[in-house]
């Protein structure tokens, strides 16, 4: 029987977006298998109907943080990592769809293995289209698979909170805080998993790659020159620390045809 005490906090950032997807994605936390939880809002100085859309669940789970102003994800994200209390984050966004059983099934893979800080599984890509393709990568990651980006999609993470606090939380590396957090947590020695199942579905615009400003773009290289060199990474492979703006210079059209070739086999619903 489980302790009425929660073992795992849902931390979620919610800004002005739209309503529908907001609902779905809470619906998909509110209805989980597994019961020990709670779900603890960040309000980022929300101008919209978010807030009231979220408080007429009327769910005794549902915890609300209030930013007196917009912060910003990271910085509202590491609020709610210094309030949690609970052994186990689990990340999720306003626009992606948790599937029934992922915190049934994650819990319990990390409850017997014990080595790994992070936890994540497969996730479908979908769009207002639909389903389009899934991930590919699963099985433990090597710091050497964090050089091409993060394998990771942050909101199917599960983390354990002693790790993440001990890394100080996120680093404050704009659009990229994830990709971030995950190298710091392995330049530390700390270890990361994705399962097999796919227990997400990840909103991603298949026709809308490519979209990030130059300027996130030099923010995520400073995060990779700053992480390859605390992970250990060898001087001869630190040129991905440019990735991002190579990127920037394949034309539009190829990155849509490579994003929708890379996640379009294995649909699975």
């Amino acid at each position: 029987m489980e302790s009425n005490k929660p073992k795992v906090t849902f931390l979620i950032s919610v800004y002005n977006g739209n309503e529908e997807q907001l609902k779905k994605a809470i619906e998909s936390v509110i209805h989980q298998t597994y019961d020990n939880y709670e779900i603890l809002i960040i309000d980022d100085g929300a101008t919209d109907n978010s807030i009231k859309i979220i408080e007429a669940y009327a769910c005794d789970k549902i915890k609300i943080l209030h930013n007196e102003e917009n912060m910003g994800l990271e910085k509202s994200l590491n609020k709610g990592v210094n309030y949690i209390q609970t052994p186990y984050i689990a990340r999720m966004d306003t626009d992606d769809i948790a599937h029934i059983d992922r915190l049934e099934k994650q819990v319990a893979f990390a409850e017997k293995h014990p080595e790994y800080a992070i936890i994540g599984s497969k996730v479908n890509m979908f769009d207002n289209e639909g389903i389009y393709g899934c991930s590919k990568i699963e099985g433990e990651i090597q710091k050497e698979d964090l050089l091409f980006g993060t394998p990771f999609a942050h909101p199917s993470m599960l983390m354990r909170t002693k790790d993440i606090k001990e890394i100080g939380g996120y680093p404050l590396f704009h659009r990229c805080e994830d990709y971030a957090m995950v190298m710091k947590m392995y330049s530390m020695g700390k270890k990361g998993y994705i399962m097999p199942e796919i227990l997400l579905d990840y909103r991603m615009d298949k026709n809308g790659y490519n979209k990030r400003k130059i300027k996130d773009r030099f923010i995520e290289c400073k995060a990779r020159k700053t992480f390859f060199k605390q992970m250990g990474i060898p001087w001869y492979k630190r040129y991905y620390i440019w990735k991002p703006l190579l990127v920037a210079l394949i034309p539009k059209n190829v990155m849509i045809r490579y994003h929708q070739n890379k996640f379009k086999k294995e649909v699975k619903e």
